[in-house]
């Protein structure tokens, strides 16, 4: 959009308001209690406050309505408490969400330390969170956020750009007649196209997926905003990068299977188990629907339109790919 940036308001609460936190706080974020977005900050529940500062900490919007860049310190994400519908859903953000947040990063950052992952799927991790219990008339309204790392993990210093998925099939508004930046990665590479999009782009995709599923029991929401890919100074993509850790199912049955300690505190948020009457549609609606048909369709359409791709034969390598995962 047209706006480069806009300052989020801090708010301090009272001593008799309930402030929960999780994760490790980062030192520079001491300076804050809490953190609320300028559309929010006349919303009744903050008549309580003790004290408000309306340009706290100046933020750049990211393509998710409530998810802000920090520009100082530089690049750190913070997810924000919305109260209202963006999309679809309301956009409360919760203590079950908060915590599990922190718990999935932490589950997949540790299970990469410990070689169960390979290190080429990367995630960026949120670290804190921190949830007020606001007086809403008769009851409690839970008011969270969460801050994500701005480095994905693991770290490695070839990784010079990430570009959500969304962006490589994307048109520039500014300059619409521009080529997607798929295309431009697929003329700056010496593969072919089928190649290229089977080895570079989609597989890797399909690979992160169900590595974390059948290693870790997480099945992530791999849509076309949450899947960044990480490039280096070359523009060559060198893994995949997953966001949102709030979103990711926790499959307990399989992690039963796979005889994984379960050591979530929330038991009933984000669950899938196996005698759920929606076990498998959950598992379809993210595998299918999702990864399928809102990222990996996309990016075929856009080469297919751009290039001259063997569709059948694209989908025949991304098939037996996946085939020896299921």
């Amino acid at each position: 959009g047209s706006g480069e940036s806009f300052y989020l308001c801090a708010v301090e609460l009272p001593s008799n308001i309930p402030v929960v936190d999780y994760g490790e706080e980062p030192t520079f974020f001491k300076q804050w209690q809490m953190l609320v977005h300028p559309d929010m900050i006349e919303n009744d529940l903050f008549k309580v406050a003790a004290k408000v500062d309306r340009e706290a900490v100046r933020v750049i919007p990211t393509a998710s309505s409530r998810t802000v860049m920090m520009t100082d310190p530089d690049g750190w994400f913070l997810k924000l408490c919305y109260r209202g519908v963006i999309g679809r859903n309301d956009r409360q953000l919760k203590s079950e969400h908060a915590i599990s947040a922190i718990e999935v990063s932490t589950a997949i950052s540790s299970s990469t330390d410990a070689n169960i992952l390979p290190h080429d799927i990367y995630l960026l991790r949120e670290v804190f969170s921190r949830v007020a219990m606001l007086p809403d008339h008769e009851s409690v309204y839970e008011w969270g956020i969460v801050l994500r790392e701005p480095s994905p993990y693991p770290r490695n210093p070839r990784i010079k750009v990430m570009i959500p998925a969304f962006a490589l099939f994307s048109r520039d508004e500014k300059n619409p007649d521009d080529p997607t930046l798929l295309t431009q990665l697929i003329k700056n590479q010496n593969k072919t196209v089928e190649d290229f999009m089977a080895e570079d782009v989609i597989c890797p995709v399909y690979r992160a997926y169900f590595e974390l599923l059948l290693s870790c029991g997480l099945q992530i929401e791999a849509h076309a905003q949450n899947i960044l890919f990480a490039l280096d100074e070359k523009y060559s993509v060198i893994g995949v990068i997953v966001r949102d850790a709030e979103s990711i199912d926790k499959d307990f049955s399989l992690m039963s299977d796979l005889g994984l300690h379960n050591s979530f505190t929330d038991l009933q948020y984000k669950r899938l188990l196996r005698q759920q009457y929606n076990y498998s549609i959950m598992h379809s609606f993210m595998f299918d629907f999702k990864l399928g048909e809102y990222l990996v369709d996309p990016i075929i359409k856009d080469a297919v339109n751009n290039f001259s791709v063997n569709t059948s034969a694209l989908t025949e390598r991304i098939r037996v790919h996946n085939k020896a995962y299921i």
